[in-house]
């Protein structure tokens, strides 16, 4: 007897060595680590200068610097490489920033998470709240707190547009539009409203908290966290240097704006080193009988990377503030985007297994993307023998939850529609990629990408689809009708005007001929449809200005404008009403004058219904 448990024990015992040591010695996706900067470098090799042009990539592993691998250009112009010291833009990884610095003051009882955070902000700085529900900082980490989306003031090309945090945030005002907790929409407001709290109960602004509690720290000499830069003007140096590109397959091209400052500065203003940006990584996964030195206690540590939000299918989705991804191992991180500069930051703490990966180029995905799935593999769920839900009824079409919903710019937000298409059992495309359902209600990409949709359903209807940082909800039969209404107004409205300027531009010529006089009622009348090309045209020039990042203060002026053509059309309908009275007019003629104030008030009522006003 002794003998058979004395074999079982061997064989155990080295059954579970065996698997350590395959852990120590290959990645989660099972690449040798001794063969993982081959694969790294021949993976990165097949985009550098087709759809990327520069970047760095470092791998962290058991706390420290496994490898740091420079790639491309800085400028490709004038063939300057990327190198070690080159600075990128952090872009949205700067929000893990704001995170940490929340933990510290929690650890230090200064602030708790579930507390309302009107307890820590001056009386009455939210007015927009639609809820009475109160709002926890945990809100503001899951990006669940209900506010919507601006495109405003966020980027600027003049650092002098640069104001304090707490008057930027005055000069943004989100409104809340959902219910705190019930929907996540991706809110760089909520973040800098986060290290807002931090200035208020520190008494410093964020960036010198940060330089303080984290950066000095961990000896981060190579990185700034100011939106000009101020705290580290070496490296707004470094970052002249450096050139951003947008385009793809091969054409790419410096982006127009060498520049831009970032209002809400915690939400995406650090630049620095990748190096740097590694040492941050290692304090966030300490070796073990290390204690991290950004907290007091590893407990700290623990509870910040311990999931705090799951999707309504029961996964893990955020970690106070860290997203958690799906990949065969369980990871945290963070990506980022600015208008040139693309990130990202994922790191297994059970693995002690980190990888940056930073980018001059815009919306880069080959390398951001694909790197986390080389090394991490692909997610696979634990049971694959799942009964699934039929997929026809998810087809329709939504819209992300992160868009504006109140002023001009929701005009934006309503045309970026998702249409969701059934192909096949268990199949669907959307964004233009196919979706192959592997669980209940969970959809895993098909293009090697790793990406992920998740299904919240509602008596066999679908609720909501998730991507990891937005809710995506069906669009309404009611909001289908008021965009085709006016799609048709609209049309309407320019057709319409065209054709009657032309018709009057004409019949005005032949009747100089004749010198036969025009009446009050066509001078109104060409007044009128004059006026009617005024907003379209003035709003093709804000939206055109709005996306190149002027600040809203300067659109005001085509507000304004819009003001002035209501004035100009109810000028233009009572005189046509009191012309009426005066002269007698053929039934054609009245038909004509009461197309031309319906082409106009149809435009009004667009500008009401879309609020082109503000």
């Amino acid at each position: 007897m002794r003998k058979i448990f004395l074999m079982v024990f061997v064989l155990v015992f080295f059954s579970v060595s065996a698997v350590s040591a395959n852990e120590d010695v290959m990645t989660p996706s099972g690449i040798p680590y001794t063969e993982l900067k081959d694969r790294v470098d021949e993976y990165v090799s097949k985009y550098i200068g087709t759809t990327t042009a520069g970047a760095n990539v470092v791998i962290v592993k058991d706390g420290e610097i496994f490898m740091n691998t420079s790639y491309g250009y800085a400028d490709i112009e004038n063939q300057i490489k990327v190198t070690p010291d080159t600075v990128f833009d952090w872009g949205s990884v700067t929000k893990l920033l704001v995170w940490a610095s929340v933990m510290q003051l929690e650890e230090q009882g200064k602030l708790e998470l579930t507390e309302d955070i009107r307890t820590y902000l001056p009386d009455g700085f939210l007015i927009k709240l639609q809820y009475n529900a109160p709002i926890t900082m945990l809100n503001l980490m899951h990006h669940n707190a209900g506010w919507e989306d601006r495109y405003l003031d966020l980027f600027y090309k003049s650092a002098n547009e640069i104001k304090p945090l707490e008057e930027m945030l005055h000069i943004v005002k989100s409104s809340q539009v959902h219910e705190p907790g019930s929907i996540v929409a991706y809110s760089n407001y909520g973040v800098a409203l986060a290290a807002m709290i931090v200035e208020h109960l520190t008494g410093q602004p964020f960036y010198e908290y940060v330089n303080e509690h984290i950066f000095s720290i961990l000896n981060m000499k190579d990185t700034s966290i100011h939106p000009t830069q101020q705290d580290n003007l070496n490296i707004a140096t470094k970052r002249d240097a450096v050139f951003g590109y947008h385009g793809s397959e091969g054409e790419l091209s410096i982006s127009k704006n060498e520049r831009i400052y970032i209002g809400m500065y915690p939400a995406g203003s650090a630049i620095g080193t990748i190096a740097d940006l590694a040492k941050f990584m290692t304090a966030l996964m300490p070796i073990d009988g290390e204690n991290s030195p950004l907290f007091q206690n590893n407990r700290t540590l623990e509870e910040m990377l311990t999931t705090s939000d799951f999707y309504d299918n029961g996964l893990p989705r955020n970690a106070h503030g860290f997203w958690e991804g799906l990949y065969a191992a369980d990871v945290l991180g963070h990506a980022g985007n600015t208008d040139s500069f693309s990130s990202n930051f994922i790191f297994s703490k059970d693995n002690k297994l980190g990888v940056i990966i930073m980018t001059n180029q815009k919306n880069e995905v080959a390398l951001s993307y694909g790197l986390p799935t080389l090394l991490y593999g692909e997610y696979s769920p634990a049971n694959e023998n799942q009964a699934m839900p039929h997929v026809q009824k998810h087809e329709g079409s939504y819209y992300f939850a992160r868009q504006p919903y109140k002023g001009f710019s929701k005009l934006y937000g309503a045309l970026n529609i998702t249409n969701i298409e059934i192909t096949e059992p268990n199949r669907m495309n959307a964004f233009g990629v196919t979706y192959e359902q592997i669980a209940p209600s969970l959809y895993q990409s098909t293009d090697g990408s790793n990406d992920h949709l998740h299904m919240t359903l509602n008596n066999g209807q679908i609720e909501k689809i998730s991507t990891l940082t937005s809710d995506m909800l069906p669009v309404s039969q009611s909001s289908k009708i008021f965009k085709l209404l006016s799609i048709l107004a609209v049309t309407f409205s320019i057709l319409y005007t065209v054709i009657t300027l032309v018709i009057s531009l004409i019949q005005s010529i032949n009747n100089r001929k004749k010198t036969v006089q025009s009446t009050p009622s066509k001078k109104w009348e060409a007044i009128l449809l004059l006026a009617n090309i005024v907003p379209v045209i003035n709003l093709i020039i804000l939206f055109y200005r709005a996306f190149n990042y002027t600040p809203y203060a300067a659109l005001r002026i085509h507000l304004w404008i819009n003001y002035a053509y209501l004035g100009i059309v109810a000028v233009c309908i009572v005189a046509l009403l009191v012309e009426w009275r005066k002269i007698t007019t053929t039934r054609g003629q009245k038909i004509r004058y009461a197309l031309s104030c319906v082409s106009a008030i149809l435009i009004v009522i667009l500008i009401f219904g879309w609020e082109l006003y503000y």
